[in-house]
């Protein structure tokens, strides 16, 4: 577990960055039972995660246990992915809470 959360540090001791979708998330815990948000609708933590993939693609395509996630990349809509992580990033940095009218209905 440690190896996978230092990920950040860089891939020297990592196989993989510790990220996921909404889906998983709700799957392997509680969080999204008091969250607005729905994660099979309109989570925002599934386009954000797309658009790491997007945006560290070139650096993921070597890695063996990443690959054929990148592969899916190919079926969304990587700009949309792109503008919600700039909305939700702005909003956080001024410090706003993110609400229903952050993400599109159709994640």
């Amino acid at each position: 577990m440690l190896a996978m959360g230092t990920y950040a540090a860089g891939n020297l001791m990592t196989t993989k960055p510790y990220v996921s979708g909404a889906a998983y998330i709700d799957r392997m815990s509680d969080y999204c039972k008091a969250c607005q948000f729905d994660p099979k609708k309109n989570c925002p933590i599934t386009p954000l995660y797309w658009a790491f993939l997007q945006r560290h693609r070139d650096h993921l395509a070597t890695n063996p246990r990443v690959k054929v996630i990148l592969k899916n990349l190919e079926r969304r809509d990587l700009e949309a992915d792109a503008q919600l992580r700039e909305e939700v990033r702005a909003q956080l940095q001024q410090g706003k809470k993110l609400t229903m009218s952050t993400r599109p209905e159709d994640v």
